[in-house]
C-alpha cells in the first residue's frame, strides 16, 4: 500500500468537553488533515513540549528516546494503517528489519514530535478519513467513526435533545455498525 507522509500541526480541544483533545496532522503539502482524538493528559503532554518547558528533557519519553538513539542505528517511523472500533491502528515500524510494534496513535504522534520520526498513513485510509485542510479554520472536522462509544452516546443524546434527527440517525447508524444498541 502506498504511504503518505504526515506532519504534526496542532493540538485542539473539543468545546464542551474537559477530557478530550484533538491532534491535527496534515499532509506535507497541507492539503488534507487527519484528526486523532486524545485524552486530556496527552493534550497536556503536547502543551508542555510545544511551550518548550525546560523539564521535558528529563521526562520519560525524552529519556528513553535519548537512550534508544544513542545505542542503535535503527530508523523508526510511525505508520497509521487501519481503523478499528474508533481507534487508529498505529505501529512503531523499523523498515530495515521489518519490525512493527503496536502503539497508541496519540503516543506515536508524541514520539514522532519528540524524536523527529516521520509519520505515514496508508493512502486509502487518508482518503477515507482525512478532510481538506484549511489553515485559518475555526473548527476541526472529525469523522464519526473515530469518536469513542461514550462520546457517540453523548452526541446522540444532544442531537435528540436539539431535535437534529438527521445527525441522530447518523450517530445511531455508527453505533449499530459497532454493535452497540444505542438509544431508542
Amino acid at each position: 500500500m502506498p504511504l503518505v507522509k504526515l506532519k504534526f500541526k496542532s493540538v485542539a480541544e473539543i468545546v464542551g468537553t474537559d477530557d478530550v483533545g484533538l491532534l491535527v496532522l496534515v499532509t506535507e503539502d497541507e492539503q488534507r488533515q487527519l484528526t486523532i482524538i486524545c485524552d486530556k493528559a496527552m493534550a497536556y503532554q503536547f502543551g508542555l513540549r510545544m511551550s518548550k518547558v525546560p523539564v521535558t528533557n528529563r521526562l520519560l519519553p525524552e529519556v528513553l528516546w535519548t537512550i534508544v538513539s544513542r545505542h542503535t542505528e535503527l530508523h523508526f517511523q510511525i505508520v497509521i494503517n487501519d481503523l478499528s472500533d474508533g481507534q487508529y491502528r498505529t505501529l512503531l515500524y523499523e523498515p530495515q528489519i521489518l519490525q512493527a510494534i503496536p502503539i497508541r496513535a496519540s503516543d506515536g504522534v508524541l514520539l514522532s514530535y519528540i524524536a523527529g520520526l516521520p509519520i505515514y498513513i496508508e493512502e486509502h485510509l487518508l482518503m477515507r478519513q482525512g478532510v481538506p485542510y484549511q489553515e485559518q479554520s475555526r473548527g476541526v472536522s472529525v469523522p464519526v467513526n473515530v469518536i469513542s462509544d461514550e462520546m457517540l452516546e453523548k452526541a446522540l443524546r444532544k442531537a435528540i435533545d436539539e431535535e437534529n434527527y438527521e445527525q441522530a440517525s447518523q450517530l445511531r447508524d455508527e453505533m449499530r455498525r459497532r454493535g452497540k444498541e444505542g438509544l431508542s
